[in-house]
């Protein structure tokens, strides 16, 4: 498996990246020879850096790629080039945190052998291949933007094989054992009454509701209440089914109330002399037909929901309710199918809960696994930035040489090819599993892949 891992990056990274725009990258005052970075006795080259910089520009630009075509929507013309609260464009912090990145892949070469990690022969002229094939496919044009030579690409694919390689002894000692009790959940059914304000004043701040708004929120949660109690069965009485029934009741309410407020308009409008008739019937009218259109268009004055959280010993922000602490606290001690006998006021709702699972099997075992991925992720960073802390870290002035903004774009295609894998059969796919723990892929790359080769293509346009 370690072998089809290392294989697999090699394929990854012989694959082309497009590049578009190259006019930061390929300015003539860059010489990639010249050392870029250097941590403790090892240092790359420039080349080298702004290879590995722009293949992680192109794994995010083909990661955002492929999101927003999945929902339809086109990529943002500003990408690097927008401003942050910080000051930094993006593209400045993007460049930072690859940076980061780069550092610690040169770190984990450096303790690859205090965890038994080496390159085998095999692996290292897969790494030389898949350099060389990179160059031939991608031309000399690309390799001159950036500054990187075969050698350099080389290098950085043996580190992105060792990436791959020390991730599991990093974690090996991790605690996988999860009880049941630091992994609960506990799954509810809630119908909500929001008690936000909806209008501004003239400063644009929101208006809070009167003490008279909020008694009214109030009421409607606590008629919920009465209907689920009334139910034939409340344990298995659905929610959804008694947000509307409620939900229909108060429309209908309120259209009442409207009909009765336009007919007592029109009859003290009777009462007026002619010219003072003529000016009420016309203002009927207007209100008349403001109260058909209220009517026809459903109010939704409460929602209902169902949601899991963390009643076990081993939360975290992401575990906990959201819709509050006192939520949480009464269906701790609620069992299946109990209802809190009460309405709960939490920040900006009223709330009626029902416990449909005290302890939820399956969400349960869902953050068994989250912990364990947790605590294996907290131990690789938490070992990588101590290697970062005890190196001597230089980084070279030539690296601000290198910028990332929309006029220098980067993507990366991959042609799968049709091979045999280790178990004897075939594929025509390549696939990866990557977890990143970094803010960019500075994170373990766990990649497994039935594909040992692959075909790269390029294409390469510069922006007017």
């Amino acid at each position: 498996m370690k072998n089809l891992k290392a294989k697999a990056v090699c394929v990854m990274l012989s694959a082309s990246m497009a590049a578009m725009g190259l006019t930061g990258c390929g300015s003539d005052n860059v010489d990639g020879t010249k050392t870029a970075i250097t941590v403790n006795d090892e240092s790359i080259t420039l080349g080298q850096a702004n290879f590995m910089l722009r293949y992680q520009q192109a794994t995010m630009y083909n990661y955002y790629s492929k999101m927003y075509s999945m929902y339809g929507m086109q990529m943002p013309s500003e990408m690097y080039d927008k401003e942050g609260d910080d000051g930094k464009t993006t593209g400045e912090t993007f460049k930072e945190q690859s940076l980061d990145t780069i550092e610690k892949e040169l770190l984990m070469r450096q303790h690859a052998e205090e965890y038994g990690i080496s390159l085998t022969d095999e692996e290292k002229q897969q790494a030389k291949e898949a350099a060389q094939a990179f160059a031939d496919k991608n031309g000399d044009d690309v390799m001159k933007k950036l500054h990187a030579t075969v050698e350099d690409i080389q290098d950085a694919l043996e580190l992105y094989v060792i990436q791959t390689k020390i991730y599991d002894p990093i974690i090996a000692d991790v605690d996988t054992e999860v009880s049941d009790e630091e992994a609960k959940q506990t799954s509810i059914s809630y119908i909500t009454v929001s008690t936000a304000g909806t209008e501004k004043d003239d400063d644009g701040k929101t208006i809070d509701l009167t003490d008279e708004e909020k008694a009214a929120k109030k009421e409607i949660a606590q008629r919920f209440l009465d209907l689920l109690k009334e139910s034939e069965d409340p344990a298995t009485a659905s929610f959804t089914d008694l947000r509307k029934e409620l939900n229909d009741q108060l429309n209908a309410e309120n259209t009442a109330d409207s009909t009765d407020s336009a007919d007592g308009s029109d009859e003290s409008s009777s009462s007026s002399d002619a010219s003072d008739t003529s000016a009420s019937d016309a203002s009927s009218a207007s209100t008349s037909s403001s109260s058909d259109s209220d009517s026809s268009s459903e109010v939704s004055y409460l929602t209902s929901s169902e949601t899991s959280f963390g009643t076990g010993s081993e939360k975290d922000d992401d575990d906990t309710c959201s819709l509050g602490d006192k939520v949480a606290e009464e269906a701790a001690k609620l069992k299946d199918g109990e209802y809190y006998d009460g309405v709960i006021e939490g920040d900006d709702a009223y709330y009626v809960i029902r416990v449909d699972k005290a302890f939820d099997e399956d969400k349960t075992e869902s953050r068994r696994q989250t912990i364990i991925s947790n605590r294996k992720s907290d131990k690789y960073n938490d070992t990588l930035d101590g290697w970062v802390k005890e190196s001597d870290i230089k980084v070279a002035s030539n690296w601000k040489k290198l910028e990332v903004t929309d006029a220098d774009l980067y993507t990366m295609t991959v042609d799968s090819a049709s091979t045999d894998s280790t178990d004897g059969t075939t594929t025509d796919s390549t696939t990866t599993d990557s977890t990143t723990s970094d803010s960019t892929t500075s994170g373990s790359t766990e990649t497994t892949s039935t594909s040992s080769t692959g075909t790269a293509s390029t294409s390469s346009s510069t922006a007017e």
